[in-house]
């Protein structure tokens, strides 16, 4: 189809199987570059996700080439946070989600042109719904996208970093006035203030991340949580921190995702399993250093120890210069990417 017009339509019944042709052919050449992802779905597994998008608010559409055979694939989505919801610290108030996005193999020719074309499509689309912002996330094996994705105005947000259950870290030795427990409500003030530290030393060096009253209040709904004795299979943190002569120096904050079944609910973006989560780690400035990081993460493992987990995930920004060290030292390697892009919420052109 080397040069060929591409048009962009809502998804009909003749369009399923060359779909289902292409997201599985799509799966088999990521699982081939890192065998981490998910393995390639079956046919009926493809299908039923793609009757499922078909009922949803937005349609799916499809690209076809100048002889009308399927070459692109995508599920928009609208995603809309409210008010007091944490996330508005690192996404728009009303966002787009490119969802399931299937595209040709990058040694195709019009590659390029197919994405460049569902892009177009789902601009005019996140105009007409009044979306000021755009997230996408495409696995760092296939890095081919990252040339079209600057070119289309977004901005690498974060990598989402993966290791296997990991054989125990090797601290430094401390003196016995340092160690690592559990936190507790009267630590709760010393922890928003770690945690506070920790997302305004990233708002330099992320396009999206801005501090807001929002933010605190959900952390400190999530501390409620543990406070309560809620356990971590029902949805509370486990919160670590370091004591250093009786000050609070560090903590982390942790939850559990478990993907029991292979389909579109969050996160997919991982095989079947249940994985520690790396949520937020933050270490007072005047002791960063001197190994606090990694007898905090020591100690973070510990916890999990009795729940059987597959892994552990984490999401960092790469432009961080502490986490960007921190993390892969630590065994960790990133496996996805995300991106945005905003738009002004008066003009709607992008910021």
């Amino acid at each position: 189809m080397d040069g060929q017009h591409i048009s962009v339509t809502p998804v009909t019944d003749e369009h399923i199987p060359a779909i289902v042709e292409l997201v599985r052919a799509q799966e088999c050449r990521w699982y081939r570059l890192d065998p981490r992802l998910r393995a390639v779905r079956s046919v009926e597994q493809v299908t039923e996700m793609l009757q499922r998008h078909r009922k949803m608010q937005l349609p799916p559409v499809v690209a076809l080439d100048a002889q009308e055979r399927v070459c692109g694939y995508v599920h928009p989505k609208v995603w809309q946070l409210h008010p007091k919801d944490g996330l508005r610290a690192f996404f728009a108030a009303r966002n787009g989600l490119v969802k399931s996005l299937a595209l040709p193999d990058p040694a195709d020719p019009n590659a390029f042109r197919v994405a460049t074309a569902l892009f177009s499509a789902l601009t005019r689309l996140w105009s007409e719904q009044q979306v000021y912002g755009e997230m996408m996330r495409w696995p760092c094996c296939d890095p081919w996208m990252a040339l079209l994705l600057r070119k289309q105005g977004f901005l690498l947000d974060s990598e989402l970093a993966y290791q296997p259950v990991p054989a125990t870290l090797a601290p430094r030795s401390f003196p016995s006035s340092v160690h690592a427990r559990l936190a507790r409500p009267e630590d709760e003030e010393a922890l928003l203030a770690l945690f506070t530290e920790e997302l305004l030393f990233h708002e330099p060096y992320t396009p999206f991340v801005r501090m807001n009253s929002s933010v605190e209040c959900a952390f400190r709904d999530r501390l409620e949580l543990f406070w309560s004795g809620k356990s971590v299979e029902k949805g509370a943190p486990i919160v670590v921190v370091i004591e250093w002569d009786a000050q609070i120096v560090a903590m982390s904050e942790n939850d559990l995702y478990t993907i029991e079944a292979e389909d579109e609910s969050e996160p997919h973006f991982m095989p079947r399993g249940r994985y520690g989560h790396i949520n937020n780690v933050g270490v007072r400035q005047a002791f960063r250093g001197q190994g606090i990081g990694r007898l905090l993460l020591q100690a973070s493992f510990e916890c999990f120890a009795h729940l059987q987990l597959d892994g552990y995930i984490l999401w960092f920004n790469p432009a961080n210069p502490l986490s960007s060290q921190f993390w892969p030292r630590m065994g960790f390697s990133p496996l996805w990417r995300t991106y945005q892009r905003h738009y002004s919420e008066r003009s709607g052109l992008l910021l």
